[in-house]
Formats: structure tokens, C-alpha cells, sequence
């Protein structure tokens, strides 16, 4: 097994479309929006996530993000988004990191990969403080945090927080 991140790219193909439709738009409250996009839509919106990555032509209240494949072999099994800073939205809602592997893929310990190799290139591009937040129907993903060394210190109603 030859697991690694990609940066997303324009040049980006059907592997990684193919692979976005097997994320629903909204799951545990991370947000897919390719997943309703035609193909013409989502080379579009990839152009768009390059600008968003360099901090270009944010829309108001959001950060520079940059968005990750996770890829098995070539086969693209999963996505990861860091956003570079915290907003008050974010910090309550979110966090800086945001994963999910498509759903054929579930089950086999990539999340725990990805999340970890999503904390290394947060480290990288001087992400200070990284928090991440967990829907408490999620119970695999506060797994996946705690096995990458998380630590839980707040939870309300809806989520835990966890500080890496």
C-alpha cells in the first residue's frame, strides 16, 4: 500500500470527480460541494480552489484553504481541506481540518492516514493553532482524532472539540 497527499490541482481528472461523488454534499457536516457539479462545473471549481488556496478572490469571511487528495497506489480514496487560519465561524463550526474518504473506501484506516499526513502539511504551511471539531454522530471520526493524538477539551450539544 503506497499511500500519499496530493494537492489539488487544475489538471485534476475523472479519478478524483468519480471519487467526489461518492461523498454526499454534506456529511457530518463536511461540505462536498463537486458532488452535485457536472464535470464542466468541477474543472471550473478546481481553478477556483487554486485561487482560494493563495488567498485570491476569497469570498468575505473566508480564509485561504488548500484541499488534498489522499491517494492509495493512484486511486484517489480520500479529501482533506485546511483552512490556513481560524475564524470565530470556523472555530465554533469546524475547525482547520476537514476530511472524508468515499464511501467504497470506509472502513480501512485511511482516515487515520489522512489526518495525519493533513497535521504534517498544516505544520508545514505554519498553521499556529490547529482544532478540529467533531459531530457526535461521528463517533469513527473522534477515533481518528484521538489515534492522531488529539485532545479533547470542550463539547456541547452537537460536537467535540479536539486541539492537536
Amino acid at each position: 500500500m503506497m499511500l500519499y497527499l496530493q494537492k489539488l490541482s487544475h489538471s485534476d481528472g475523472e479519478d478524483v470527480f468519480d471519487m467526489l461523488k461518492e461523498i454526499k454534499p454534506i456529511e457530518n457536516s463536511f461540505t462536498n460541494p463537486a458532488n452535485e457539479m457536472t464535470f464542466q462545473e468541477y474543472q471550473d471549481w478546481l481553478f477556483q480552489q487554486e485561487k482560494w488556496d493563495r488567498g485570491e478572490m476569497l469570498p468575505k469571511g473566508y480564509v485561504a484553504q488548500s484541499i488534498y487528495w489522499l491517494y492509495d497506489d493512484g486511486f484517489p480514496v480520500g479529501i482533506g481541506k485546511i483552512r490556513h487560519e481560524l475564524t470565530d465561524i470556523s472555530r465554533a463550526n469546524g475547525g482547520n481540518i476537514g476530511y472524508a474518504i468515499r464511501r467504497s473506501q470506509r472502513g480501512k484506516g485511511y482516515g487515520v492516514v489522512l489526518l495525519k499526513l493533513l497535521l504534517e502539511e498544516a505544520r508545514k504551511i505554519g498553521v499556529k493553532e490547529i482544532l478540529l471539531t467533531i459531530d457526535k454522530a461521528n463517533e469513527a471520526s473522534k477515533i481518528v482524532c484521538e489515534k492522531n493524538g488529539g485532545v479533547c477539551f470542550d463539547k456541547n450539544s452537537e460536537r467535540w472539540f479536539y486541539k492537536f
